[in-house]
């Protein structure tokens, strides 16, 4: 087949076919009328030949782009890109695409975020919100954006929403701990704004008052939740207050303390156990197997879409906050007291 030079257009695959430009617009574009041998040739020249279809001016003739943005809260976690793949095999399957954005966990980040959202006309936007503030939800509503949080929420802002059941997981950390014979569990706590973190340490907590079993306020200690939050998990584990488990808010938290204790010489479980959330080793294998709370994230991302979708076909429908169950998953970081 001879080159072309530039972008194919239409005309050309109408060349190369010995076919109109309309009947190429009919097969390319799914149209109803053509033979299927006629279909079957035009979209096999147009595979051959490279042609990319304008995705703009079928946005323009349609008034959709068939695009939802993805804004994450720091995409080095491997529990946001497990998420964002989720959604972006959930999206495939309506016939969507995606971008993906970082908001660091920062609130002007996710200003920033959703303003390169809006100005791509997406149709739709999920974002986990970095909850720090109102700007980025506030930017969406005033653009009539379509949009659904995932893995947090605002309670007293009631928006489309998929989350895991965290004060459920929360307490089955507790409760695992609990019946090991641990008393003294350091909890690493995400910050407090952020639902997930909250409701995990509310979770924890009801269930260590329930088993008759008084917390030090020493042990609940609120740590960084991002890649560099290195320092501040390891200051939390060096105080003089003895612990024989550590309760992290995240597996992505909970690797690094098992880093920092191995640093300091501390065995895992043998001297102390360790728990995380997430449970991101049903999706990627890691050398050490970590106890965790596990979560169906497959299920996040097609309930998230599902709702996107409803919520684009019709803007008026009944706001859905859906909780996803957790369960625990318990590997070889944890064990019973001697």
């Amino acid at each position: 087949m001879p080159p072309i030079n530039g972008k194919l257009k239409l005309r050309d695959i109408a060349r190369l076919t010995g076919h109109t430009v309309g009947t190429v617009s009919k097969a390319l574009h799914d149209k109803p009328g053509l033979a299927p041998q006629t279909r079957e040739h035009i979209l096999k020249v147009a595979r051959e030949s490279g042609y990319i279809g304008n995705a703009l001016a079928g946005s323009l003739r349609s008034g959709t782009t068939k695009t939802a943005a993805i804004i994450l809260g720091d995409i080095a976690n491997p529990l946001f890109a497990i998420m964002a793949k989720g959604l972006i095999a959930a999206l495939e399957k309506v016939g969507y695409s995606a971008i993906l954005l970082n908001s660091e966990e920062n609130s002007e980040e996710e200003v920033r975020a959703v303003t390169t959202a809006l100005s791509r006309n997406v149709d739709g936007v999920f974002l986990c919100p970095t909850q720090r503030g109102m700007e980025g939800i506030e930017l969406l509503r005033r653009n009539g954006a379509p949009c659904v949080l995932i893995g947090r929420y605002f309670a007293d802002s009631p928006l489309d929403s998929v989350v895991f059941d965290d004060f459920y997981g929360g307490r089955l950390a507790a409760e695992h701990l609990l019946n090991l014979g641990h008393r003294n569990v350091l909890f690493l706590a995400g910050p407090d704004c952020v639902s997930s973190a909250r409701e995990r340490r509310e979770g924890f907590m009801a269930a260590m008052r329930d088993a008759g079993v008084q917390s030090d306020p020493a042990l609940i200690r609120e740590v960084g939740i991002t890649a560099d939050a290195s320092e501040s998990i390891a200051e939390a584990l060096s105080g003089e207050r003895r612990f024989s488990a550590v309760c992290a808010f995240s597996d992505y938290v909970a690797w690094q303390v098992l880093y920092a204790l191995s640093a300091r010489g501390v065995r895992v479980p043998e001297d102390v156990s360790v728990i995380g959330f997430d449970d991101i080793q049903s999706d990627i294998h890691m050398p050490v197997p970590l106890t965790t709370i596990g979560c169906d994230k497959r299920a996040l991302g097609e309930q998230a879409v599902e709702l996107l979708m409803r919520r684009i076909a019709e803007p008026e429908a009944p706001v859905s906050q859906i909780r996803l169950e957790t369960k625990l998953v318990a590997r070889g970081t944890t064990r019973g007291l001697a």
